[in-house]
């Protein structure tokens, strides 16, 4: 009985995070319909216009981005994925204190 609660312990977490790492069909879906791929370019737009316009203006059609779930989506992958400021490392030169450059 023990052993039986402990496999059920230790399988149980894993069977619930592949979850995260396998995407639906839906999701792929998703991904293929024509109104993510432009909410990812608009958004990756927003993202790159906001590295070097201090305004900070946004690439984004109000009407898809309320009203389409595929756009929401992909234009919030696309200013993630494009936004410099995320992607940076904390270091941006890559080298560390004795002078070496690091991977």
């Amino acid at each position: 009985m023990r052993f039986l609660r402990a496999a059920l312990c230790l399988a149980l977490p894993l069977l619930l995070s592949g979850c995260i790492f396998f995407e639906t069909k839906a999701d792929r879906a998703m991904r293929n319909d024509p109104n993510f791929q432009q909410g990812y370019d608009d958004g990756c737009a927003s993202a790159n216009a906001r590295g070097s316009n201090y305004r900070g203006d946004q690439v984004r059609d109000d009407n898809l981005y309320q009203n389409s779930r595929p756009y929401r989506a992909g234009w919030g992958q696309g200013a993630t994925a494009c936004n410099t400021r995320l992607n940076t490392p904390a270091n941006p030169n890559n080298v560390g204190a004795d002078g070496r450059t690091l991977p």
